[in-house]
């Protein structure tokens, strides 16, 4: 597919999304070199049944990145991917008669459940990206746009409008057959009646990609992979997007039930082999063949009883040491029970299995036998110290009873840490630093504009300026423990919960770090506090945001001046405005109104979705409500987030306790927070 997007000075996207037989379509590729050699202001004229995901979310992103003004006409249709694509546009124009389709992302596998498994789980992941480009676009909110993507919704041009995903609409762009792009529509499950009818008269089919490559994500017919499939001899299995009426529906309980049966039986049949073949003192390999062939327990009883049989009396295979079979058992033990006990905590990656029946102290009285342990604890609270490593007649535990705790309380902590909603990640960058000695953040200043070389002149050096600002780590950690009677009493919560509630404070430690910076507006390395009218981004004037507040503070950051004097202004652009919660009626209205809210006539709103929102409520601390613009830090330097060797994520260590009958777990996390320059952050006292 090499047709050309440019026509007239627009780019036209029209057709398939992503590389694929059908003739009329566009690439990620394509988009992006069009995009390049159309600088400023472009005008996306859109008309796409769709395509594949990635193809969809890469383009947006291309889009999105754009220096100019996007204006995004849906000439037609805008569905699946190409939904997404529009959303890029910072006007957003549907022509009347054209639709709009948001939906799940969608797929077909081929290969083992585990395949299908994984790309479930990337469908999933994929989905959350789409809603939340979609929430962000139309001001829903993320559990709504779920709602219209998982019923396939369409929308007429004024319902776009109506949702926010248009934000308005046009006379027709194109009249007759050319109105709809050329697309498989029989793939989608609520197709409006007259699209399906074209398509079957135009004879349109789901496209498969050009290269041998078969995406798990891709949106294609189910007559071509089964033909695929016929040729490759391999099962392929679908999920449609809406069940018959006729057909029955398991449940989520139903489908959860019947893998936990299959996971059993499965289990069943692989101990049973072992056992089998460890009886008849035969080679642990052919167990491992067996499992592996998939053959039945019967008729692997069958075949090792054969085995056995012309072995004969001496058999050439000589037991593994001991000490290798103890580790395989306690290793299996420690798996096992691990699973287990994240799925009875609701953890994802859990699994029901032998050991999902047993409480914490039948796995900690297992965690000994596994080792060979003779357990001579008289009492409950014994066999919970005996496991947990506390000294008593018998000597010291070998238990891997703390190690599999250990396991489940960094999962849960982990799983918090990733859970806590912040806002810091936006605006802020993120740096690594070796140790705990202080270092110093490098900065430099513009290069020179170039100068004209004469014929026949020699070219002259330019001198580029830096400036450092210094960054120090500092550990931020707590402690929390188990004791033997949270595992008497069975106490799940001791290790999940409570690791999941640190690991949450963990990330908002981190968050409370980088609105300190503001907050606290600390010296620069010039001897100047960050915000300051010397340095050009402090407000004359308190004010709350208006459009002329807004303004001054855009033409503000814009004409700041480059320290070497290099450039006359770095014409730093601002991607964010950050306010507390207080603000955030009076700004949602600002960016969102087409005329100026603080006018009683009409007077054009030029500050419209200028800067994205970020609501925080560490800045509601300030009574006089004080908000702030900060650039992207793609394009300046803000604050500057740094982790110990670059790791973001806490860490969580174990150690048995001495004070304490049971295990101390500390969690910390090494992180600093620094103002790398003021040039692109702003502030504005506030009213």
């Amino acid at each position: 597919m090499e047709s050309e997007i440019v026509i007239g000075g627009d780019i036209v996207l029209h057709g398939f999304v992503g590389d694929s037989y059908m003739d009329e379509g566009f690439t990620a590729k394509q988009v992006l070199s069009a995009l390049a050699g159309t600088p400023g202001d472009v005008t996306i004229r859109l008309n796409s049944g769709g395509g594949f995901a990635t193809d969809g979310a890469a383009i947006y992103a291309a889009i999105k990145a754009h220096a100019g003004h996007v204006t995004m006409r849906v000439e037609g249709i805008a569905a699946s991917a190409a939904s997404l694509i529009a959303m890029a546009g910072d006007e957003v124009i549907m022509a009347d008669g054209a639709m709009m389709m948001v939906h799940d992302p969608s797929g077909l596998t081929i290969g083992t459940a585990s395949d299908h498994r994984q790309a479930a789980g990337a469908l999933d992941k994929l989905g959350e990206s789409y809603a939340s480009v979609y929430a962000s676009r139309s001001g829903l909110s993320e559990a709504r746009v779920r709602e219209l993507m998982l019923a396939e919704t369409w929308m007429t041009a004024s319902e776009a409008v109506g949702l926010g995903f248009a934000d308005r609409g046009d006379a027709i762009i194109e009249d007759g057959e050319g109105a709809v792009a050329a697309f498989p529509f029989e793939i989608y499950a609520n197709t409006p009646e007259r699209l399906r009818a074209l398509a079957n008269e135009k004879g349109w089919r789901a496209a498969m990609p050009k290269t041998g490559a078969r995406p798990r994500n891709m949106e294609a017919s189910m007559a071509d992979e089964q033909k695929a499939a016929a040729e490759s001899n391999t099962a392929v299995v679908e999920i449609p997007h809406q069940a018959s009426a006729d057909a029955p529906v398991m449940s989520a309980d139903d489908i959860a039930k019947a893998s936990e049966r299959a996971v059993a039986a499965e289990r069943q049949r692989a101990s049973g082999i072992r056992r089998a073949v460890a009886a008849a003192r035969l080679s642990p390999t052919m167990a491992d063949d067996l499992i592996d062939e998939g053959v039945s327990l019967d008729a692997a009883r069958e075949r090792i009883i054969n085995a056995w049989a012309d072995a004969g009396d001496t058999h050439e295979y000589a037991p593994q040491p001991t000490a290798r079979v103890l580790a395989d058992a306690t290793e299996r033990l420690a798996e096992g029970a691990t699973m287990a006990l994240m799925s009875r905590a609701g953890m994802e990656g859990g699994e029901r299995n032998e050991f999902s029946g047993m409480s914490l102290l039948e796995i900690a009285r297992a965690s000994m036998e596994a080792r060979g342990e003779r357990i001579r604890a008289s009492s409950k609270l014994e066999v919970a110290g005996a496991a947990f490593g506390v000294r008593m007649a018998a000597g010291h535990s070998t238990s891997d009873f703390p190690a599999i705790l250990e396991n489940i309380a960094n999962r849960s902590m982990l799983r918090g840490f990733s859970e806590q909603e912040e806002t810091f990640e936006a605006w802020t960058s993120e740096g690594s630093l070796p140790d705990f000695r202080q270092a110093k953040r490098v900065g430099i200043d513009a290069f020179p504009g170039l100068e004209k070389v004469e014929e026949g002149a020699e070219y002259t050096y330019a001198t580029i300026g830096d400036h450092a600002e210094p960054i120090v780590l500092a550990t931020y950690g707590r402690m929390f423990k188990i004791t033997r009677q949270a595992i008497v009493n069975d106490d799940l919560s001791a290790f999940t919960r409570i690791p999941q509630m640190m690991g949450r404070a963990a990330r908002r430690t981190v968050g409370t770090l980088a609105y300190g910076v503001l907050t606290g507006n600390p010296q620069m390395s010039d001897g100047t506090t960050l915000f300051h009218a010397d340095h050009g981004n402090l407000a004359g004037t308190a004010a709350k945001p208006t459009v002329e507040s807004m303004e001054a503070a855009i033409a503000a950051m814009a004409t700041q001046k480059d320290r070497s004097g290099n450039a006359t202004a770095l014409n730093v652009r601002p991607s964010f405005v950050l306010a507390p919660y207080a603000l955030r009626g009076t700004i949602m209205q600002l960016l969102q109104s087409e005329w100026d809210p603080s006018k009683s006539q009409r007077a054009a709103n030029t500050v419209r979705g200028v800067v994205e929102p970020i609501f925080d409520a560490r800045l509601d601390a300030d009574s006089a409500k004080a908000w702030y613009l900060a650039a992207s830090p793609m394009a300046a330097d803000t604050v500057e987030i740094s982790y110990l060797d670059g790791q973001s994520a806490p860490f969580l260590d174990s150690e048995e306790g001495w004070n304490v009958d049971g295990v101390e777990f500390k969690v910390r996390i090494d992180a600093a927070a620094t103002a790398l320059a003021w040039e692109g952050l702003y502030k504005n006292a506030g009213a």
